[in-house]
Order: structure tokens, then C-alpha cells, then sequence
């Protein structure tokens, strides 16, 4: 069954929720009134849908008509694959679920993205798809991802068009579509315009489906909160662009000030979002008809650069020498304007010199300054501001004390002699090695060659053997004299 109603301009689509007053003399009022969601693991879109309304659009992507149409955006928080169902159904009982004999509704949808801010131009939206390339977009080329659900994720349409799907009839009891967005990156917006093509009152339901499986990404929640939303960090990428919202504002203020003053002079933008070129202290300032602030207004959010924001890097260890294994804690020295700002996400990363002959990545970076389970070695750690490659900064070498387990005097080349890891810094320590019995075979330099698995020029056998360190303790601040006794296997 066609899906068809005479067309009237997108330009006067209509929305859910949406005001009737228009930002300045634009007059895409869908896009720029759509309505902030998120989906996370307790949170979910349901929404009374809307009848009665003829405004429509013919040939919008896959759709052939977009009668009572409800447009939503969203901001990706953390990257990856998103998938969302979307049902629509009468609810008997008004509890927002989809129960046991609730008739379910024909729900469309076609979404759009990415953008890198929430207030855009209709004109921006493709209304049609390109599958030959030619510049010449075509409602009738754009697919239903019923019928070829790999289209859109392939980017077959060759447009922004990031998905769009419709029951093709009734008969075919296909009731809930799915949304996919297949490699969703930090700070995307993505538009969804959803219709009630059968114009019966109910509800419409969005609902991210992949949640808690590997790569899924995450919508923010951030932005249902009126404001400006949280504090900006760039990696000395400019201009970023920041944005606002605030229930009831029709008109809008921008001001900026200095980091740590308050004396905000305005910069004579009046749309709700703004292209920032130099760090600062910016604040969004929401009117009402009459020219009255709205509540929660003004509100304001710190854009810094975060290049520089690593002074130095360093670190302590919580278990003395010879634990076998140890907690290394990362402590990094920001500069005055990042702990001012309160800006605190940094991330660490631990490297390691195995062989002796250069420092190879041991563990990736994270978010914590915690490094547990660590054997004894060389290190360092380097830490930067999340996500800030050019804000980088590392520790001096790690030397951890520690000795082999085994040793293997085969003339291979590898672990063919023992001695204590990193004691070449203490030339004051005395190591003595025993076998089982308690004689005593060597005694060894620190710094030295090792002991080769000889006692007076004869191989000894594969056993295991004992060792005795008498040393300066490098955790203690007093380098306090200890002793140290411990075993290692000689294997041939």
C-alpha cells in the first residue's frame, strides 16, 4: 500500500513539542526545534505520538510521505555502533510500555547525520539518495533498509542520509524498525525525523538495543540538561563549536570572558550556538517572547586549549624492593590555568624496556594512575590529557629491583647468566649465591657480568639455587641498609 498525501513544503514541517516562533527570519523550524534524547542503560524515548496532521513532505529519502512527523536529535558520548528500535503502538493503560495485547501502530523514520552542531538548516538534510555518484540526488533511488539492510551502512546513498526504513504494508506485520548507526565518533549529532503514517493516537518508543555489547557506542545525556552542557577541552584544534538550549527561549545572547574572571562582554551572536577560535569562559543567555530571562538562564562552560596542560609526571611505588610485584602511581603536575578550570582527565600509560635495548608500550593508556602487578624492571610512565596526543609528557626511567626466576647458561644468547635486576645503581651492595645446601658458590659485583651456573670452572647442575643482597632500600628516603633473601632455578 502506497503511503501517499499531497505535498506542502518541508519548510513548514511540523514538530512534537515544537514552538510556533521562529529563530530570526529562519524559517526551518523542524530542524532547529527538534528535541534532545539519549538512550542509556535506564533511560529510554517513549512520547505520545501526533494525529491529525496533514502537513507533509512527498519523496523525503525512502519515505513517500512524512505526515505527523516527530523530530529528535542525539550527541554521541562514546564511539561506536548504535542501534536503536522504534515502535509505536495504542497504550491502553498510559504506562509507556508495550504490553501483552496493545495493538502495535506502522511507525517510518529517516535519520541523518553526522553534524557537528544540533542547530542546522533543513536545507542540509539530503532529501534524496545518490547511488550513482552523479551529484543528483533522488528520493526514488534511497532504499528501504527492510529490503537491503547493508544500504545505508555502506553508505550506498552517497549522501547523509544515515538510514531511513517503513513497513511496506500492514500485512506484513513489520512493526518495528531499526536504526543503525554503524561508526558513530564523539560529539556527531545525528537528526531522526519518526512519523505516524497510520494517524492514530499512541506512543512512539526509541530504544537503544546494543547497550552492553562490545563497540557499542553511547548517546550523551548531557544534553537534556538546559544549558550549555559540560566544559570544553581542545587539543589546539580551532574553532570549536559549542551550543545551548533552554526551555522556552526564543532569542538568544552569547558573552565571553577571560579564564577566572567573570566580566563577560557580549559578542553580539543571538543564535544558540557559536564557533569559539580562542579559549575563554563562554555564557549563553535564553529570552522569552516578552524579553524576560527563562529559568536556568544564563549558563556557561569553559573552552581551554589542553596542548600544554602536562607540566611534568611523577610517580611512587607502594611495595619496597624485592616484592616480586609492585603498584606504580602516576602523579602528574598540570598547569595553573587546567587545575583552575578544575579540568581533570587525564590518562596514563606504562612503557617498559624488556631486553635492554628500548622502552616498547607495556600498558596502554587509561584513565586511572594506577598500574598494578607489575614485575620489576625499567619503566616509564607517560601521561597526557585525554585524548591529547600534543600534551604528552613522561616520567624519568622507572629502575625497579627484582631478580630472574631462572636462568638458562646454554650459550644461546638468552638468560644465559643470573644477577639482580637494576642493582648496578648501588655499588655498595654485597650478593653472595648458595646452593640447596648453603655453600657458598660466588660472590657478585654489582653491575657485573652474572653468575654463568659455575662453581671453580664446572658446570653445576640444574637445581635450584640461592641468593643473599645486602642493599640500600630506594623506596625509603633514608636509602636505609637491608638484607634480601630469595631463590632461582638454574635450568640446562
Amino acid at each position: 500500500m502506497a503511503k501517499i498525501i499531497p505535498q506542502i513544503s518541508l519548510l513548514i514541517i511540523s514538530c512534537l513539542l515544537c514552538t510556533s516562533v521562529l529563530f530570526g527570519q529562519d524559517e526551518d523550524l523542524a530542524c532547529r526545534t527538534a528535541n534532545p534524547f539519549c538512550s542509556d542503560a535506564s533511560r529510554e524515548l517513549t512520547f505520545p505520538n501526533i494525529t491529525g496532521e496533514d502537513i507533509d513532505f512527498q519523496g523525503l529519502g525512502c519515505l513517500n510521505s512524512t505526515r505527523n512527523s516527530s523530530w529528535y536529535f542525539i550527541r554521541i558520548d562514546e564511539p561506536g555502533e548504535l542501534i536503536f528500535d522504534i515502535q509505536q503502538w495504542v497504550d491502553g493503560n498510559t504506562n509507556s510500555n508495550l504490553d501483552r495485547g496493545e495493538r502495535q501502530l506502522d511507525v517510518d523514520f529517516i535519520a541523518w547525520g553526522p553534524f557537528t552542531t544540533s542547530f542546522i538548516d533543513c536545507d542540509d538534510l539530503a532529501m534524496g539518495c545518490d547511488n550513482d555518484a552523479d551529484d543528483t540526488p533522488r528520493p526514488e533511488e534511497c532504499v528501504n533498509n527492510v529490503d537491503d539492510p547493508d544500504y545505508y551502512i555502506q553508505n550506498q546513498d552517497n549522501t547523509n542520509i544515515v538510514d531511513c526504513s517503513f513497513a511496506r504494508t500492514p500485512e506484513d506485520n513489520i512493526f518495528t524498525e531499526t536504526f543503525t548507526i554503524p561508526n558513530a565518533q564523539s560529539g556527531e549529532y545525528y537528526f531522526i525525523l519518526i512519523t505516524n503514517f497510520s494517524d492514530e493516537a499512541g506512543v512512539i518508543q526509541l530504544q537503544q538495543t546494543n547497550l552492553d555489547e562490545p563497540n557499542a557506542g553511547t548517546t550523551d545525556c548531557s544534553i537534556l540538561e538546559p544549558g550549555v552542557g559540560p566544559d570544553v577541552a581542545t587539543c589546539g584544534e580551532f574553532p570549536v563549536t559549542i551550543e545551548g538550549r533552554f526551555p522556552g527561549a526564543v532569542t538568544y545572547q552569547w558573552a565571553r570572558a577571560d579564564i577566572g574572571t567573570t566580566n563577560f562582554v557580549p559578542l553580539g551572536v543571538t543564535v544558540p550556538f557559536l564557533d569559539v577560535n580562542t579559549e575563554g569562559v563562554y555564557q549563553l543567555s535564553g529570552f522569552d517572547t516578552s524579553g524576560n530571562q527563562v529559568p536556568d538562564s544564563p549558563d556557561d562552560l569553559v573552552v581551554l586549549d589542553v596542548s600544554d596542560a602536562v607540566v611534568s609526571v611523577g610517580y611512587s611505588i607502594a611495595e619496597e624492593s624485592f616484592a616480586g610485584s609492585y603498584t606504580i602511581t602516576a602523579e602528574v603536575v598540570a598547569t595553573p590555568e587546567i587545575e583552575a578550570a578544575g579540568f581533570t582527565d587525564f590518562e596514563y600509560r606504562l612503557d617498559r624496556d624488556p631486553l635492554g635495548n628500548g622502552f616498547v608500550e607495556y600498558r596502554p593508556f587509561q584513565s586511572s594512575p594506577v598500574f598494578e602487578n607489575v614485575p620489576p624492571g625499567d619503566y616509564f610512565v607517560t601521561a597526557r590529557y585525554a585524548n591529547c596526543p600534543a600534551s604528552e609528557e613522561r616520567s624519568d626511567i622507572i629502575m625497579i629491583l627484582g631478580y630472574p626466576k631462572y636462568f638458562t647458561p646454554n650459550g644461546d644468547g638468552f638468560h644465559d647468566t643470573w644477577n639482580l635486576i637494576n642493582i648496578e645503581g648501588q655499588p655498595t651492595a654485597q650478593i653472595y649465591i648458595f646452593d640447596r645446601y648453603g655453600k657458598l658458590l660466588k660472590q657478585l659485583r654489582p653491575g657485573g657480568a652474572g653468575w654463568d651456573g659455575t662453581y671453580n670452572g664446572r658446570n653445576m647442575p640444574s637445581s635450584d639455587y640461592w641468593f643473599r643482597v645486602e642493599f640500600n632500600e630506594p623506596r625509603d628516603p633514608n636509602m636505609r641498609r637491608r638484607v634480601f633473601a630469595g631463590n632461582f632455578s638454574l635450568l640446562r
